[in-house]
């Protein structure tokens, strides 16, 4: 009870606010505002020390180098790595990936930022794999402390559920055949109710 207890914990809006806030420091190559974040926020300190420490590991990066820039994370590496290493989440795509991690769609939305339909589109494979940026790809697969690579099986793993009706006519049919056809992440954000920070936030990515 209070393993599960924990992980739920460590899932809270709060914190996936302040993975992405770190992500963005990191792709920005703000040292500072990374150093800052973790010693501004020492509640979540060590759920944000686990979460680098498996960026890092997933990234193949020696975290020797990042030694001086992040300090704070030598004391937890190992113990995250092993996590990371010996008990890595299984999943066929990328609904189950969610729901390994204890989330709701809309947790995963408010993490990420973006809106809920724009991630519905990504648990039904709606999404274009090609149309995703190397940068737009690292913060998603960064998000789930997964690779890049694990993350493009996933997506291309997750197919929508289609449901058939015999008294279904031609019509209705044809427009929810058209509902899931595939579409680029940059259409898929226009069309999405999200706000114009969040938009560029993706799209400057």
């Amino acid at each position: 009870m209070g393993k599960q207890k924990g992980v739920k914990d460590m899932n809270t809006p709060e914190l996936q606010r302040l993975k992405m806030e770190w992500l963005a420091a990191r792709e920005s190559g703000d040292a500072e505002a990374q150093r800052k974040l973790l010693l501004d926020h020492p509640g979540e300190q060590a759920a944000l020390v686990d979460f680098m420490a498996g960026y890092y590991a997933t990234e193949t990066v020696a975290l020797e180098e990042n030694a001086t820039l992040l300090p704070l994370t030598q004391r937890a590496t190992q113990k995250a790595l092993e996590r990371v290493f010996v008990a890595p989440a299984v999943a066929a795509n990328l609904a189950e990936l969610r729901r390994n991690r204890h989330l709701s769609k809309v947790d995963v939305a408010k993490g990420l930022r973006l809106s809920v339909d724009v991630w519905n589109k990504f648990e039904s494979g709606a999404i274009e794999l090609v149309s995703l940026s190397t940068r737009q790809l690292d913060r998603l697969a960064a998000y789930f402390q997964v690779s890049i690579e694990q993350f493009s099986t996933l997506l291309n793993s997750s197919q929508p559920a289609v449901s058939f009706n015999r008294r279904q006519t031609r019509e209705a049919a044809r427009n929810e055949q058209q509902s899931l056809q595939k579409q680029s992440f940059t259409d898929a954000i226009a069309r999405s109710t999200m706000s114009q920070e969040d938009q560029q936030f993706w799209l400057d990515a």
